[in-house]
């Protein structure tokens, strides 16, 4: 019923009522109405702690059900219940799923589509940058589904990279789906929906960015999705408790391995050393998941170009995507330092090589 949707909605706005809340109260409850409604006596006995309760009481005398439904259908947003067919049935099994979901823009039939969550650090290297564009449009183009979190840095290179290829992304927010974006978020959201994606939230519509949302807001990211693949992370991070998430959802967790100096590769190489399956192609996911990512047709090799002079090629054949410090070309080639200096700036300005920040350099 439309009116008993107004009072879930409503009872979903008190921040303390989680989706194990809200599961327990329209279990207990006849409708959302009744739960909204009820005395604190007849709270307590479905099971919600009194001092809960009694923030409740006072929350609810705030809330208007049918101004909220206003606010969702004026921003054409739909809702999803744990009970309704259409909800995600890999979503459904996990041990604590969202009892309700806001949905905007096209949320694609999981049960007919493949997806994956690929996540990664907001302080992305330029090296996890190109192998997340890399990898996220060879999985897209598929026809498989990636899922990530709207964050800078990786997330946004998800988002954008399947979008580039013309397939569908979902961005699972850690805040409400009304609460206002940034400049940044409101670009890619716009772009999400306008390519046929989805963004999800199943926080209160309002409701910010709170440091607490994001680990609750993960496990619907690897929910959501056949498995996890990790691209770059510290050791302490969002992109890990996804991963932990997925393990323990019983989901497939990938991780791309990384230099060991750098800092944005300790949580992925952390992974791989605990038994994460290692990404170096999207064929090393295929293998798992038994699908055909890298066909001959799609797999293009580039050649590495051939220097002019012996000393410019000895340069290019030490570079590769990964960075490599200017101290480590000039050991390895034993030329002197102002020459490798000057050959590097002429083979960046034949677009041969790229300058990462502080004397590393890939190849372009």
């Amino acid at each position: 019923m439309i009116s008993d949707l107004n009072y879930l909605i409503a009872l979903n706005e008190f921040p303390k009522f989680g989706s194990k809340s809200l599961a327990r109260l329209m279990d207990y409850f006849s409708s959302a109405q009744s739960a909204f409604e009820t005395s604190a006596s007849n709270l307590k006995q479905a099971g919600i702690h009194d001092n809960v309760i009694n923030e409740f009481l006072e929350f609810r005398k705030n809330i208007n059900p049918e101004a909220l439904m206003q606010q969702v259908l004026d921003n054409q947003i739909s809702i999803l219940t744990l009970t309704d067919d259409s909800y995600p049935s890999l979503l459904k099994q996990i041990y604590d799923p969202p009892y309700l979901l806001f949905v905007k823009g096209t949320l694609p039939n999981l049960n007919d589509h493949n997806s994956l969550s690929i996540v990664g650090s907001r302080k992305a290297s330029d090296y996890g940058m190109q192998v997340a564009k890399n990898l996220t449009q060879e999985i897209a183009k598929q026809g498989i589904v990636t899922v990530s979190g709207l964050a800078f840095g990786i997330d946004e290179i998800v988002h954008r990279s399947t979008i580039d290829v013309g397939e569908i992304t979902i961005a699972v927010l850690g805040f409400g789906i009304l609460n206002p974006p940034t400049t940044r978020e409101q670009a890619v959201q716009k772009l999400i929906i306008e390519n046929n994606g989805t963004i999800i939230s199943e926080f209160p519509l309002l409701m910010h960015g709170a440091k607490q949302n994001f680990p609750i807001r993960n496990r619907i990211i690897s929910g959501i999705s056949n498995g996890t693949l990790v691209i770059e992370a510290v050791e302490k991070s969002g992109s890990l408790i996804t991963a932990k998430s997925a393990l323990e959802q019983n989901r497939e967790v990938f991780a791309v391995p990384g230099s060991i100096t750098s800092p944005t590769s300790k949580g992925t190489n952390l992974l791989l050393k605990n038994g994460a399956h290692m990404v170096t192609c999207a064929q090393d996911i295929s293998d798992v998941f038994e699908m055909e990512f890298c066909t001959p047709a799609r797999t293009q090799i580039k050649q590495k170009p051939i220097g002019s002079t012996p000393e410019e090629t000895a340069i290019l054949n030490l570079l590769s995507q990964a960075p490599i410090h200017i101290d480590e070309i000039t050991r390895q080639t034993n030329l002197p330092a102002h020459q490798i200096s000057a050959i590097l700036s002429v083979l960046e300005l034949k677009g041969f090589v790229q300058d990462t920040g502080g004397q590393y350099y890939t190849y372009a």
